[in-house]
């Protein structure tokens, strides 16, 4: 079944009614309610354009799962080596699937995350226990995180003009890689998992995060590593 020019309340391709489930061809994308968008998932339904039939087929047997959190609402991206879909909040409850090439699904997390220049923190990485990192990043903290004096200044500083704190993790079978980074006014710090229950903050920069985000298909199987 075509979408057509305009949005189309589409039934499955076995005549059988996906009942709530809207077309949009120039976004490429479906949505309904979750229910009805399961529903439409366990058919074999392909609407147009291209893109969009391209990005169901990864949806309904996705090699690889991205799921974004720290935002206001989580995303979950499903991938195979042709397509993808972004799993997104629609509003009303409902839920749309978006289709995007695997190219077009960096910048959409790109623009998830906000992602933008930064200046570079200067000094060195510090390294924090993992218990006291929740606190750090809810309460907007560095006190009794375990840092001297000078290390602790230069994280507050940065937790007062703190814009967001996220993760992207990617997963396939047997295969597992994340992305964590602070994001503040003053700059970029990835958050990095060591021994001993610790976690390294490391400063960094926009291109780097840029770089770290276009590698993560190749960590769970879908490209060449970076």
């Amino acid at each position: 079944m075509s979408g057509g020019a305009g949005h189309d309340r589409t039934g499955a391709s076995d005549g059988a009614p996906a009942r709530g489930v809207v077309v949009d061809p120039e976004r490429a994308e479906v949505r309904g309610s979750p229910e009805a968008i399961r529903a439409f998932l366990a058919g074999a339904d392909e609407p147009d354009p291209p893109l969009l039939a391209a990005g169901l087929r990864a949806a309904r047997a996705p090699l690889a799962r991205f799921r974004v959190s720290g935002l206001k609402e989580p995303l979950e991206a499903l991938v195979d080596g042709h397509a993808a879909v972004l799993v997104l909040p629609a509003g009303g409850g409902e839920t749309a699937l978006r289709a995007c090439t695997p190219s077009g699904l960096l910048g959409l997390l790109v623009r998830a995350v906000g992602l933008c220049p930064r200046p570079r923190a200067a000094g060195g990485p510090v390294v924090v226990d993992v218990a006291r990192m929740a606190r750090i990043v809810t309460e907007r903290t560095a006190a009794d995180a375990g840092l001297d004096e000078r290390d602790e200044e230069r994280l507050q500083a940065h937790l007062d003009a703190l814009a967001g704190h996220w993760r992207i993790e990617g997963h396939a079978p047997g295969i597992g890689w994340y992305l964590e980074v602070l994001d503040s006014e003053l700059g970029l710090w990835t958050v990095e998992d060591r021994p001993e229950k610790h976690l390294t903050l490391t400063p960094t920069d926009a291109t780097a995060v840029l770089d770290e985000l276009a590698a993560l298909p190749g960590h769970v199987g879908l490209g060449p590593q970076a």
